[in-house]
């Protein structure tokens, strides 16, 4: 019995570390562009989203690990750090997809509706429900920015919404 407690708290920490290594990789692929002089101004823009995104969500994952209220387990710390994970993951691919859709958008009228389209479907898939709606948009309203997005989004659930509304516009 020892011996399958002892192996389920190491594959506990494997599995963490493995998560850990994405929400990293992710984090530090955004800053090596975001402090890269010589990348374009734009290609830095989206770069600075992403770290500031990957920074909330890190923040608000310290939070409920922090959460004195809450019996912190190595199960419910492996599931929030999952968690953070997975929106990261999911948060990149939305990025992407906004920048794929938008350098396939033929007309300002079309890339306007492709902002509007990623912008909307961020802003009504909240994840936290963060009350402080100045932190949490201020990219939202940024016409300088192309990832007009909240930064209190469910990645997935915002990702696969904006994938369904993409196929019906075909």
């Amino acid at each position: 019995m020892k011996k399958i407690l002892i192996l389920l708290m190491m594959a506990s920490i494997t599995m963490t570390s493995q998560a850990q290594e994405v929400f990293k990789v992710i984090y530090e692929s955004s800053n090596k562009t975001l402090n890269d002089p010589k990348e374009d101004v734009n290609v830095r823009k989206i770069a600075l989203f992403k770290v500031d995104a990957l920074t909330y969500l890190n923040t608000k994952a310290l939070e409920e690990m922090g959460d004195s209220t809450r019996d912190i387990t190595t199960e419910v710390m492996a599931r929030l750090i999952a968690q953070r994970d997975s929106q990261a993951y999911y948060m990149y691919d939305y990025v992407n997809l906004l920048m794929t859709e938008f350098a396939r958008a033929n007309n300002k009228k079309e890339k306007s509706n492709i902002i509007k389209l990623f912008h909307d479907t961020s802003i009504t898939n909240p994840l936290y429900n963060e009350p402080d709606r100045n932190l949490v948009m201020a990219y939202a309203n940024r016409e300088d920015f192309l990832t007009q997005f909240s930064l209190d989004t469910d990645w997935i659930k915002a990702c696969a919404e904006v994938r369904r509304k993409l196929r019906e516009r075909q």
